[in-house]
C-alpha cells in the first residue's frame, strides 16, 4: 500500500498536479468605512485605553471611558477580542486581541467598533483588523492604515472633532464623515 501511494504521488507531480491549500484571506476594510458604515442595531462605539498585558491573561483589556450603549459600562475593564475568518478552513470565531505595547495606558486613547451581538458577559469584540482601534487624542480620530499601492502607512484625521463625533452618536445622527490624509 505505501509503494502504490509513493507511485501514485510521483505521478502525480510528474504531470503536473498540485495540491491546493486554500488560504484565508479576509479583505481588510479600513476603519474609516467602518465608521461610515456605522449602524447602531449592529455596532457599538467604544474610548478607552488598553491596560498592560500581564501573565494572568493574554488577551488585551480595555478601561472603556465612553460607549454610545448602555450595555458597555463606563469605568470597567473589557477583555477585546477580534471576530472574524481564520484559518486554512476560513472558519468564523473570536480570537483574543494582542495590543502593541506602544498603544497601552491612558495617554493612548483609542476608538473601537464592536459589535454589539457579541459584546457580552465582559468582553469587547471587534471585527477582524479592528482590535486596536484608532487614536483618539487631542479630540480628534487618527486612523493608521496600510496602503497597498505605496506598500506604506498611511495616516487620516477625520476633519469632525471627536467631541462632535460623539454627540452625534448618543444622538443617532451619525453621517459620513470627512478625512484628510497627513
Amino acid at each position: 500500500m505505501k509503494k502504490t501511494i509513493t507511485i501514485l504521488s510521483i505521478m502525480l507531480c510528474f504531470l503536473g498536479t498540485t495540491i491546493e491549500i486554500k488560504a484565508c484571506s479576509p479583505a481588510h476594510i479600513p476603519f474609516r468605512e467602518w465608521f461610515n458604515r456605522y449602524n447602531p442595531d449592529d455596532y457599538i462605539v467604544i474610548e478607552g485605553h488598553f491596560l498592560a498585558a500581564t501573565e494572568s491573561y493574554y488577551a488585551s483589556k480595555l478601561i472603556v471611558t465612553r460607549s454610545s450603549h448602555s450595555s458597555i459600562k463606563v469605568g470597567q475593564e473589557y477583555e477585546v477580542f477580534e471576530y472574524g475568518p481564520f484559518g486554512s478552513m476560513c472558519e468564523m470565531y473570536e480570537m483574543g486581541s494582542a495590543i502593541k505595547p506602544d498603544l497601552v495606558g491612558k495617554e493612548n486613547p483609542r476608538l473601537l467598533i464592536v459589535y454589539k451581538s457579541r459584546s457580552i458577559n465582559g468582553k469587547l469584540v471587534t471585527p477582524i483588523f479592528l482590535e486596536e482601534g484608532v487614536n483618539a487624542s487631542n479630540n480628534k480620530i487618527v486612523s493608521r492604515e496600510y496602503d497597498n499601492v505605496s506598500r506604506q502607512y498611511v495616516l487620516y484625521e477625520c476633519l469632525t472633532p471627536l467631541d462632535t463625533i460623539w454627540e452625534r452618536l448618543l444622538e443617532g445622527t451619525i453621517k459620513t464623515l470627512e478625512w484628510e490624509t497627513l
